[in-house]
């Protein structure tokens, strides 16, 4: 059912959703639907990271993202839709680099290191993207939402893994348990990052990181 409309005060937007980005451009009427869409989806993304899925509303989405409310459910039928549209594409966007990056690798540890490229790189350059996928709870606004360890990126992940452990590059029973030794230095690393812990760039301490989480799982 879709979302009732309410009015939303200023009080109610986040600092940055005056900032001219995110109000109606100049020449904003030209905009394909995909291109409305693809702003509503990175509104919407953006304001649930900082608000909180409960305390966003679709007027506040139209607020800041400049896009009509008529539009915003021509595209989801409800708040609901496009909460699961915003996860799943997130997921896909980040397989999608995962892919691109393993390229060319041959090795194990190359190839897992390809996971952790990405996701040092985003810290960085996509906080935002980060922040969505490590700390916002969504099984609790979403039905049947997968745990983040069984979306797509991390079967990829303990595909590698179990392929390490048939060729002896690594010393694991369990591909479950070594997926979550290695992934776990990347990702707590990701997180202090994010909460500003770490002071240097992942990108800056990425090899030192590397052979921690490496020596997690290797013979």
């Amino acid at each position: 059912m879709a979302e009732k409309m309410k009015s939303v005060s200023r009080q109610e937007l986040p600092a940055h959703a005056e900032d001219s980005e995110l109000l109606p451009q100049p020449g904003e009427g030209r905009l394909s639907r995909e291109e409305k869409k693809h702003r509503v989806y990175l509104t919407a993304r953006r304001l649930f990271v900082e608000l909180g899925y409960h305390k966003v509303s679709i007027q506040t989405i139209v607020k800041a993202s400049g896009v009509s409310t008529g539009a915003i459910y021509s595209y989801f039928p409800n708040k609901e839709a496009l909460a699961s549209y915003i996860h799943e594409q997130t997921l896909a966007d980040f397989q999608t680099l995962f892919l691109e990056r393993l390229e060319g690798r041959e090795t194990t540890r190359d190839k897992l290191s390809a996971f952790a490229e990405v996701v040092f790189e985003l810290t960085e350059q996509d906080p935002e993207v980060m922040e969505y996928l490590l700390f916002m709870r969504h099984g609790e606004f979403m039905q049947d939402c997968s745990p983040i360890c069984f979306t797509e990126p991390f079967r990829l992940v303990q595909g590698i893994i179990k392929q390490g452990i048939e060729q002896g590059d690594i010393q694991a029973d369990n591909v479950f348990v070594a997926g979550i030794a290695y992934t776990g230095v990347i990702l707590r690393a990701a997180e202090l990052r994010l909460k500003c812990v770490l002071e240097r760039p992942l990108t800056d301490i990425a090899e030192e990181l590397l052979i921690h989480a490496w020596k997690a799982i290797s013979p």
